[in-house]
């Protein structure tokens, strides 16, 4: 399965800072109790968590990892999160061999050393999880990441297409190591606040976030319901910095939204492919079109984080013939296999889908396998290039893993991952401009194509 959830994660929980700074002083300022070593079923629990990391990493990842170079990054990670935590400094790396049994014991035994320490748990840090993150570092692919245990439950939740949550209501990318605002969702706490799309994130409470991996960043903004979050973001080429302070709340998230945008042509928003229902309602909106004589079709993917490759692939089944070829798959042995449509095409009408920087991971597949068989126009801007084939396993603890086990190609073999899909025609617009009520120039220029192939038809 295909996974890019963790743009969705972010968007289930995200938020805004003023004012810490005071806060974190006084803090330092205060006299801190000693806190407790890890008791012995912590440490056990969490030398069991980390080693089954360790070995799926080794185990499934889609190439060969170097032992000692990522448990040093392991090591270093704890080091820099155990500062940011006000935790006990871990001390040197232990001596990691290149040997995997060996390394996991050295490492086990290091692990268990520094928990026996006071202050080597202090509340919102486990060590564990910090060595897993810097393990996944050291990996360095988007759809290889850490899920704590509530970011495992929101996934399981998402999976099973329950997208109620509790958060602001934005999506984020972080291409090119600087987060964005890639959406503002509607009636949300942070379209209430001000945050817009486009926005580029500095500081989410009083931390920067350069260069931070999407999953920190989720835990940053994580909070209950009514509990407030503060991000200072910058918007376009200001250098102005802009503190907000957004208040969590449930958030219910349509993963399907349509429309008739002329009499015969209609539109249909996709945010993404978590599991075989969306497609179902995708299918009943096109054919309720069809009965209203609409003859031309927008399949809106901006903004879509990717999701099941199953589940895509059958979406992609309803625009190109069986048999079709959708995407290549390409294992830890450099095997290829490509993967082909099953069924008959079922719409057949002209076809135009919108893509930006926020189209990920699945939305990518759909977009350059329509576009590779000539079966849509594809336009708006680059999408985000992250595209792989990833597993999510549970860890013992209640968190979780998710581990890039397939290089995924084009249905023509070219590299979709860190490169992205170049629409037929590029439409540069600023980031928010719709949302502020400019009008939707990329839909536009959809609608516009489609009434010429409309006409074109009609004329034959």
């Amino acid at each position: 399965m295909l996974f890019r959830v963790l743009a969705f994660l972010l968007v289930v929980s995200s938020g805004l800072v003023t004012g810490s700074a005071v806060v974190s002083q006084a803090a330092v300022a205060a006299p801190v109790a000693m806190l407790p070593a890890a008791t012995a079923e912590d440490a056990t629990t969490q030398a069991r968590a980390f080693t089954e990391a360790y070995n799926l990493l080794l185990d499934h990842y889609v190439h060969p990892l170097d032992t000692a170079a990522m448990l040093h990054s392991a090591w270093d990670n704890l080091a820099t999160e155990a500062d940011g935590k006000a935790a006990v400094e871990p001390g040197p790396s232990p001596a990691f061999t290149g040997d995997r049994a060996g390394d996991l014991q050295t490492m086990r035994d290091a692990l268990s050393t520094y928990l026996a320490r006071p202050d080597s748990g202090p509340d919102g840090f486990t060590a564990a999880h910090a060595l897993i993150r810097g393990m996944v570092h050291f990996v360095d692919e988007n759809h290889t990441y850490f899920l704590d245990a509530q970011q495992f439950r929101d996934y399981q939740s998402w999976s099973r297409g329950d997208n109620t949550y509790v958060g602001i209501g934005i999506s984020v990318t972080s291409r090119d190591s600087q987060p964005r605002i890639v959406e503002v969702y509607d009636g949300t706490p942070a379209q209430q606040a001000g945050l817009q799309s486009g926005d580029f994130l500095v500081r989410i409470d009083d931390r920067s976030v350069a260069g931070m991996a999407l999953d920190q960043m989720t835990g940053l903004v994580r909070g209950p319901p009514g509990s407030s979050v503060q991000i200072v973001v910058r918007r376009g080429d200001d250098p102005q910095e802009l503190p907000f302070t957004v208040v969590r709340a449930e958030i219910h998230l349509q993963f399907v939204k349509d429309k008739l945008v002329q009499d015969d042509i209609g539109y249909v928003l996709l945010r993404g492919f978590p599991e075989p229902s969306v497609i179902d309602s995708i299918e009943q909106d096109i054919a309720e079109f069809q009965s209203k004589g609409v003859h031309g079709l927008v399949l809106d993917l901006r903004g879509n984080t990717g999701g099941r490759i199953d589940v895509g692939a059958r979406l992609l089944g309803d625009f190109l013939p069986s048999g079709s070829s959708i995407y290549q798959e390409v294992d830890r042995g450099g095997r290829n296999s490509t993967h082909s449509t099953h069924g008959n095409t079922q719409f057949d009408m002209p076809l135009v889908v919108l893509v930006d920087g926020g189209t990920a991971s699945m939305g990518e597949i759909f977009a350059s396998a329509v576009q590779a068989h000539g079966a849509a126009t594809v336009l708006g801007s680059n999408t985000s290039g992250s595209v792989a084939a990833a597993q999510v396993f549970g860890l013992p603890d209640g968190s979780g893993l998710q581990v890039t086990v397939f290089e995924i190609l084009s249905s023509d073999g070219k590299p979709l991952n860190k490169v992205g899909v170049v629409p037929d025609e590029v439409i540069a617009t600023e980031p928010g401009a719709v949302a502020a009520g400019a009008d939707d120039l990329v839909l536009n220029r959809a609608v516009a194509i489609l009434q010429d192939q409309i006409a074109a038809s009609s004329g034959a």
